[in-house]
């Protein structure tokens, strides 16, 4: 993150070198009142008025023009900040999303708010301003010791208050902050789940879970507000009592050096008194922005460091299809728990594949791993022979088409879901719309293609959601398409546009790869794969794999029948013996 932001070094060293030029100039008024005092008033002449009021304006309007260029310059480091920065957060936290093992950065946008909201805000400025406070005590030690003494004893006072602010408010903001992250997330999660909770009744547990989480929050962020108030109170009154003491002080100086101290430099000089102080102040008054801009830089500066420096990747043709497994293996290592098991095969470019298993063998997870969602921990997937990790993930998706068991749409017309919200290209839309048996059905809308389908297509039901989900992996023709349990919320004409969809790909040349528990959709496939426990257990051409678990099943009810007979001349009654045979069958049936 430090050598980011360096990149945007030189519009902040501006901004400084502006903010030492404006606190110069801010010392015209201070200078203006001296003059008015002890030249004006003692010579009486109007000539010398009309001067330096001249000369206080021209100051004040360069001022002006110089305040203007330095927020002009923030802003515009904020929004190249912005720029570079944020489209970069935005990809790994969607790569995050996907991981198995959860998000564990979803905020990242949030903090790098913060940290703009800090460095073009008030923060920024007392900051800027800080390195001014030496330079007016240095004016005050020339004007006078006392005066430079009173300015002294304030800034440590006001000083000790800064430390006394972080120590008592950083804790309880870094908590509140982590408690409102998880108040958050609760209620994302819920939104998420509303059916389910609003169904069931969940309603009250759910605001029960969110009020602990809320009241935390709110408890530690009264307590550090109090913490800050408290302080700021005894700043605010430090620099007024410092200021006022510096009044007293100049008079004093007055009435015993007449000769030397005037009533203009006694005014002066409590008027910069009071500018040596400001500075400290400002940033006493925005310490809870500085901590949480801090917290912030600390978080996303973490996270940047856990990612692998990425060179671009030399531009590869476009795939054929052919893809192949090279002793795959997968699992959470946050528990340890392994879920594809050494997987090696391969498909030439244009075959199709159909994948079954029982539940929980690893279909889905293998399925991620294909279209690149999942890395492998252990092996190597290549496309067209070339690590699938060669290629860039913006380029690599142009040629996948991917259906996932549970269907995501976005806010948008239907023509935006099935161009992967891109800009549409009509023909490429009713095109894949057609091959997912859509187009008839979306002519009869209100709208047509131009359809607004609402939050996650919340117009749609489950089918037409599935086919919009189908018609959007078909977009554009793509090389590999991986579909999970396309079926799930399909009717028999739906099911039948899938089949010919299917057959199209096929014609096309691309490679095809079915997850499904229905025997219906493998009728057209080349190849099959058993998954059982997250390894390959059987692999092969269709009919060969479907012989082979034909005699499986066989062996296995002849050997089911011989335990049934041997219980039967145990004496155990048919009744019994009839119902672990049908578990025995059942337990059979699940395993595909």
């Amino acid at each position: 993150m430090r050598a980011f932001l360096r990149k945007f070094l030189p519009f902040f060293v501006a901004a400084g070198i502006f903010s030492f030029f404006l606190n110069l100039l801010l010392l015209t008024p201070s200078l203006y009142m001296l003059q008015v005092y002890d030249r004006v008033l003692g010579s009486r002449s109007e000539e010398t008025l009309w001067f330096i009021t001249l000369i206080l304006l021209i100051a004040l309007v360069v001022m002006g023009a110089m305040e203007l260029v330095r927020s002009r310059l923030l802003v515009r480091a904020n929004n190249a900040i912005d720029a570079q920065l944020a489209p970069y957060l935005l990809k790994k936290m969607a790569e995050g999303a996907t991981s198995p093992e959860g998000n564990q950065y979803s905020h990242g946008l949030k903090d790098l708010n913060a940290i703009k909201t800090f460095l073009t805000g008030s923060g920024i400025m007392a900051l800027f301003d800080a390195p001014w406070m030496p330079i007016a005590m240095i004016i005050l030690w020339y004007m006078h010791f006392y005066l430079f003494l009173t300015a002294l004893v304030g800034a440590v006072l006001m000083i000790g208050l800064t430390v006394l602010n972080e120590i008592l408010t950083r804790k309880p903001l870094e908590d509140a902050n982590a408690a409102g992250r998880a108040a958050g997330r609760h209620v994302e999660l819920a939104l998420r789940n509303a059916e389910v909770v609003n169904a069931m009744g969940m309603l009250k547990g759910v605001a029960n879970r969110w009020a602990g989480l809320n009241d935390l929050v709110i408890a530690l962020q009264s307590k550090a507000s109090n913490r800050a108030g408290m302080v700021s109170g005894v700043t605010k009154f430090v620099r007024q009592a410092v200021q006022s003491l510096g009044l007293g002080v100049g008079a004093y100086v007055v009435l015993k050096e007449p000769t030397y101290f005037t009533p203009g430099m006694m005014i002066a000089g409590t008027i910069i008194l009071g500018k040596a102080l400001g500075p400290i102040e400002h940033l006493i008054a925005s310490w809870k922005g500085f901590l949480e801009a801090r917290i912030a830089y600390s978080r996303l500066d973490g996270f940047m460091k856990q990612q692998h420096l990425e060179l671009e990747p030399m531009e590869l043709p476009p795939p054929s299809g052919q893809i192949s497994l090279e002793k795959v293996t997968f699992g959470i290592r946050a528990t340890n728990k392994v879920i594809i098991k050494d997987v090696s095969f391969a498909l030439g470019a244009g075959e199709s594949l159909g994948i079954i298993g029982p539940s929980a063998a690893g279909k889905s997870s293998l399925a991620r791993l294909l279209v690149g969602v999942w890395k492998p921990l252990q092996g190597t997937i290549r496309l067209d022979g070339a690590d699938m990790n060669s290629w860039s993930s913006e380029r690599l998706g142009s040629y996948i088409g991917y259906l996932p068991q549970d269907i995501e749409l976005f806010a948008g017309t239907i023509a935006d879901n099935i161009a992967r919200l891109d800009d549409p290209d009509s023909d490429k839309v009713i095109r894949a719309a057609k091959l997912a048996g859509l187009h008839e059905m979306i002519l009869h809308m209100p709208k047509g293609y131009d359809t607004y389908i609402g939050e996650s297509g919340a117009v749609l039901s489950g089918g037409q959601r599935q086919r919009i989900g189908l018609a959007r992996a078909l977009y554009g023709d793509p090389k590999l398409v991986v579909l999970d349990e396309p079926n799930a919320s399909l009717d028999s004409d739906g099911e039948l546009a899938l089949l010919q969809a299917m057959a199209y790909m096929k014609q096309l040349g691309t490679t095809v790869v079915v997850i499904t528990h229905k025997v219906s959709l493998l009728s057209n496939v080349d190849k099959l794969l058993v998954l059982q426990d997250g390894a390959l257990a059987v692999f092969g051409a269709r009919d060969g794999v479907l012989q082979h678990l034909a005699q499986q099943q066989q062996k296995q009810q002849q050997a089911v029948v011989a335990a049934q007979q041997q219980k039967s001349a145990a004496g155990q009654p048919q009744a019994l013996a009839g119902l672990a045979t049908e578990a025995d069958v059942t337990e059979e049936v699940e395993r595909g």
